[in-house]
C-alpha cells in the first residue's frame, strides 16, 4: 500500500510519501514515490499511489519527454500548473488504459497521482490527478490531498490544518500524520521522503529521507506519543468513576 499527502499553506507546500511497496512476513520493499524537477523557472513534486507498474512508467515517461518531448509536450513547454495536471493526467490514463486479458486477471493497474508546485510569477498549486486523466485543485477550503492509505493519518490534518497553518506546523503535521500511519497499517513504512517548499523561491532546497530511526524522526514520534498519553489522562472523569 502507499500514503502520500501534500499541503499547501500560505507561506508554502509540503510533500511527503512512504516508500514501501510490498510488506510480507519475511518480504519487505521499497521504492520511492515521488518525482521532482527543479530547473530554470520551475519547480515540481509529483507524488503516486496505485499499480506501481503504471506509476514508475508515467515516470518514465515524463523523463524521456523532458528529453524529446512527445506532441512538443513537457514539464519545461507547459506554461502553468493547470496545463502540467492535464498533460500528467493524459499519460495516467494512457498508462492505466489494460486489455482484456488484463481485466481477466483481475488487476487494478490504476494509479493517482498529486501534482504540485510553481511557476515564477504565477501561483503556487496543488492537483490531486484521478486514473481517468481528470484532476481537481487544492483550495482554502481543503488545503491538503491524500492518496493511498489516508484514514489513520487523516484526523491530525483535519484538526491542525488550514491556510494560515505556518509552514513549520505544517511539515510536522505531515511527519505525524505518516507516524500514526504507519504505526496501524504495517503496508506503509519508511523510508519517508519529505520536500519543504517556500512560497516563491522555485527550488527545492529543503528535502528529506526519514527513517525509523533518523533522529528527526525519532524525536517526532516519541514526543507525539507521550503528549497524546498524557492528553489522554488529563480528560475529565465520567460520574460514575468517582463513585
Amino acid at each position: 500500500m502507499t500514503y502520500c499527502l501534500a499541503i499547501k499553506v500560505r507561506d508554502g507546500m509540503v510533500f511527503a510519501s512512504d516508500s514501501r511497496t510490498n510488506a510480507g512476513l519475511d518480504d519487505y520493499r521499497s521504492h520511492t514515490k515521488m518525482f521532482t524537477y527543479s530547473i530554470g523557472d520551475r519547480c515540481i513534486v509529483i507524488l503516486t499511489s496505485g499499480n506501481l507498474s503504471t506509476s514508475q512508467s508515467v515516470f518514465h515517461m515524463i523523463e524521456n519527454d523532458l528529453k524529446s518531448p512527445k506532441d512538443g509536450v513537457n514539464l519545461n513547454t507547459c506554461t502553468d500548473l493547470e496545463e502540467m495536471a492535464s498533460y500528467l493526467g493524459k499519460l495516467a490514463l494512457e498508462n492505466s488504459t489494460v486489455s482484456d486479458e488484463q481485466i481477466q486477471g483481475n488487476v487494478n493497474f490504476s494509479s493517482f497521482f498529486i501534482l504540485g508546485g510553481q511557476i515564477k510569477n504565477q501561483e503556487q498549486k496543488i492537483f490531486l490527478i484521478y486514473p481517468e486523466g481528470n484532476y481537481i485543485e487544492c483550495s482554502d477550503n481543503s488545503p491538503y490531498f491524500q492518496i493511498g492509505e489516508t484514514k489513520y493519518g487523516k484526523p491530525i490534518l483535519d484538526r491542525v490544518i488550514d491556510t494560515d497553518t505556518s509552514l513549520g506546523d505544517a511539515a510536522r503535521a505531515a511527519i505525524v500524520s505518516l507516524d500514526s500511519t504507519m504505526r496501524s497499517d504495517l503496508t506503509v513504512g519508511p523510508p519517508i521522503d519529505f520536500v519543504v517548499y517556500k512560497k516563491n523561491q522555485i527550488n527545492l532546497d529543503v528535502k528529506d529521507r526519514f527513517k525509523f530511526d533518523s533522529p528527526y524522526f525519532v524525536n517526532i514520534s516519541e514526543i507525539w506519543h507521550e503528549k497524546l498519553i498524557a492528553s489522554f489522562k488529563d480528560l475529565p472523569s465520567f460520574e460514575w468513576e468517582e463513585n
